[in-house]
């Protein structure tokens, strides 16, 4: 794999999805039901079973500020300053406990 690449692997994919909810402090049913869909559904792209179509990043977004350039790619532009502090602060936290995977 090229090292200039993102990772978009459905597990990379569900492991920002998963960041973000974290980093704003819901819990994944929560955030499900403020988009409309199951705990399992939401669970499944958390885990990397499916990838979320446009329609529910599009919901995604909206509701928590994360652009589907984050999601699908990890690039943070476009985001908003204080998300990406979010993200910040949760993944030092998460590596000072040593539970960050990746």
């Amino acid at each position: 794999m090229d090292r200039g690449l993102p990772d978009t692997s459905k597990e990379s994919i569900g492991q920002r999805l998963a960041r973000v909810r974290e980093a704003l402090g819901w819990n994944q049913s929560t955030l499900a039901t403020s988009l409309g869909m199951s705990t399992q559904r939401w669970n499944n792209y958390e885990k990397g079973k499916t990838l979320p179509p446009p329609d529910v990043l599009a919901k995604f977004w909206q509701t928590t500020g994360a652009t589907s350039d984050y999601i699908l790619f990890g690039r943070r532009d476009g985001m908003s300053v204080e998300l990406i502090k979010k993200l910040d602060a949760q993944q030092r936290a998460q590596r000072g406990s040593g539970s960050i995977a990746g």
